[in-house]
């Protein structure tokens, strides 16, 4: 199992405000079995209220730096000041993921 790190930013959104989440570190987790790579971190609850579905969505790149897809994970019924660890399935030769967007309601 090789494990490639990906730079990471803290994104903090919300839909409406009331509900935050923050996505933590995220990397590349790349699987012995060609394909079956997965972009791996966490997205915490930093409201009060529960969020009813939170979703991250990656874009995913190969080694040339060209983009070669996405990756797509949610939760729903994530409590307050929880911490969800999400595990977005990342198909094909991905080498680095960049988050492109997180929505909470």
């Amino acid at each position: 199992l090789l494990l490639l790190c990906a730079a990471s930013s803290t994104a903090v959104a919300g839909e409406p405000l009331k509900h935050r989440v923050r996505v933590g570190s995220y990397r590349v987790k790349r699987d012995v079995t060609p394909g079956r790579n997965k972009i791996v971190g966490t997205l915490t609850n930093v409201s009060h209220t529960p969020v009813h579905t939170a979703k991250v969505r990656f874009r995913l790149f190969d080694a040339k730096g060209h983009a070669v897809g996405q990756a797509v994970d949610e939760v729903h019924d994530l409590g307050a000041g929880q911490t969800w660890k999400f595990h977005a399935r990342a198909r094909g030769n991905v080498s680095r993921a960049r988050l492109v967007s997180v929505e909470a309601r």
